[in-house]
């Protein structure tokens, strides 16, 4: 699956613009919700009608209700105008909300009604709900939409208006007066504070003007107010198919269409037209630093072409080249090596070279240092014997322990050729433990074989340094945990570094005796290290390939 992946990618520019549109997709509703507009306010009303308790209205097809008390009737036509709004407000956005946070405060108008009583029910707390019940505002609109400033009553004031309001009711049958000027038909939630995921009900009394035709009830509620980065909406007038949910679906189709894209392209590795199999046998050998993608890269051909035999024998990139001189013109197509830059051993025969990938390395230091950073001129003068502690750089007091890698790496020369400018020098210790070095060398330092023998040799050797391929040594110091990678003056050891001026990396060249025939085995697998499958397996595990799909070189790879 990460090889599709790496393939689209890397191969297919509209599919990289497609998996960046699906990202941005999936996100934006989260970005929207907690960064750009993250404090959200939402209410609803929950009900919105007349109480229903005139006694007239209760007779139940009783002929007799009809000659109700006149008097009665009066009454039950002031308690028929009365209705009750429940609205619930809640915090639904990701962060608490402050009365700074308000541009205009939440109110709600109530047109053609007034308001007799209110109270808060079913807050989430104790302190919220008295909180907000105190802070209650109430206030006076015209028909005009004007607001009246000069009367404002709290809860307390509404509610002695209301014990003068009642005893009319009950001695005479005529509603409060028009006239009274301390009507109200509006209540603001001043000084509003909300925690996250905080809820309360605001419950309305409210009661029709005297001009309601009978039998009829306003329902028309009028809500305002503003946040600073966020909004207050009304649950109800929520659309369906709003942006977050429209974005996410389209984010989902798009993914799925790229996953089929890339299990197609996964699982259908035999239609690569870079893919042509051939029998017999093929011996790969060479640098042991290059030996993950080239494993990976040959079992792939091998379960496509079931024909073919191929050995890899990778210890060391002049040892490959030693035997490929060794054979000459005997083995074309039986023999191919791997080698960690140009070839500089000039054998006798034909030497034809395939540039395969971009390989960058890296300085690896055990734990037990203290050092993420080293200078050039630093590096070269640890190798020639001026320092021996780690100390003396800024780091911890352990004795500096040089792992290194045996004469046929290509990676030391490559090492020797890049940073040092000249040879390593001799091994002087076999396990590089020796608490001081021998009188005749100016350094602790010891030899192994392959890339994978010095990782370990470091992580296990308090105070060595070391250098492998930087894919590598990224893997295995995130599985060891006991070594690190140091940046080179600064430069991290990346492909993307190389402008900047990291020195430390080469290209990896596959070579061959002459031209291999064009129907052979070897041939094929040259082609097949070009193709689409090959280059998604170089990719993904760090190696930028020579070819790109358009079949043109990396500019790194013209030397």
């Amino acid at each position: 699956m990460l090889q599709g992946i790496a393939e689209l990618i890397a191969q297919r520019q509209e599919n990289a613009f497609l998996g960046i549109l699906i990202v941005l997709l999936v996100t934006s509703p989260l970005a929207d919700r907690y960064l750009v507009r993250r404090k959200r306010i939402t209410y609803r009303v929950l009900y919105n009608s007349k109480i229903g308790l005139s006694p007239v209205a209760l007779h139940d097809g009783d002929d007799k209700a009809t000659a109700t008390d006149p008097h009665l009737r009066e009454h039950a036509r002031t308690i028929d105008l009365l209705s009750i709004v429940i609205i619930r407000v809640r915090n639904t956005g990701g962060y608490d909300i402050g009365p700074s946070d308000f541009i205009r405060p939440l109110e709600f108008t109530f047109k053609n009604r007034v308001i007799w009583n209110a109270r808060v029910s079913d807050a989430s707390t104790k302190e919220l709900h008295k909180a907000v019940r105190d802070r209650l505002e109430f206030f006076s609109v015209t028909p005009e939409g004007v607001v009246k400033s000069n009367d404002r009553p709290d809860v307390k004031t509404l509610r002695r208006l209301l014990a003068d309001r009642l005893p009319g009711l009950v001695k005479s049958p005529p509603s409060a007066p028009a006239e009274d000027t301390r009507q109200v038909n509006g209540v603001r939630l001043a000084n509003l504070s909300l925690e996250r995921r905080q809820r309360f009900k605001l419950v309305v009394v409210l009661r029709e003007l005297d001009d309601t035709p009978k039998d009829t009830t306003s329902k028309e509620i009028e809500a305002d107010g503003a946040l600073t980065s966020g909004w207050v909406k009304d649950e109800k007038r929520r659309r369906r198919l709003s942006w977050p949910v429209a974005a996410i679906a389209a984010g989902v189709v798009l993914a799925m269409a790229l996953t089929g894209n890339v299990l197609a392209n996964y699982y259908q590795r035999g239609t690569d037209p870079a893919l042509h199999c051939a029998s017999g046998h093929l011996r790969l050998e060479g640098s042991s630093a290059f030996s993950d993608p080239l494993r990976e890269i040959v079992r792939q051909y091998r379960k496509a072409c079931g024909s073919a035999s191929i050995d890899l024998q990778l210890a060391g990139s002049r040892a490959g080249m030693h035997d490929l001189a060794a054979a000459g013109s005997q083995d074309t197509g039986g023999l191919a090596v791997l080698n960690d830059g140009p070839d500089t051993t000039h054998p006798a025969i034909d030497l034809r070279s395939h540039p395969v990938a971009v390989v960058v390395y890296s300085v690896i230091l055990s734990d037990t240092t203290g050092i993420t950073n080293l200078g050039a001129t630093q590096l070269r003068d640890i190798y020639r014997g001026r320092y021996h502690r780690w100390s003396e750089l800024g780091g911890k007091n352990v004795p500096i322990r040089i792992v290194g890698r045996d004469g046929e790496s290509g990676t030391r020369q490559i090492f020797q050729n890049k940073l040092l400018g000249r040879s390593e020098g001799a091994a002087s210790s076999t396990e590089c433990r020796e608490s001081s070095p021998p009188l005749h060398a100016p350094t602790i330092r010891c030899e192994l074989r392959t890339t994978q023998e010095l990782v370990d040799k470091v992580a296990e050797t308090p105070g060595a340094i070391g250098y492998a391929d930087a894919p590598t040594a990224k893997t295995e110091a995130a599985r060891l945990q006991r070594f690190h990678v140091v940046t080179l003056d600064g430069r991290l050891p990346d492909a993307t570094s190389i402008a900047q001026g990291y020195p430390f990396w080469t290209v990896e060249y596959l070579y061959t005796a002459g031209a291999p025939e064009s129907s052979s085995l070897l041939k094929n697998f040259i082609a097949f290290l070009g193709s689409a499958n090959a280059r998604a397996e170089l990719s993904i595990r760090g190696y930028p390939p020579c070819i790109d799909r358009n079949g043109d070189r990396n500019a790194l790879c013209i030397q």
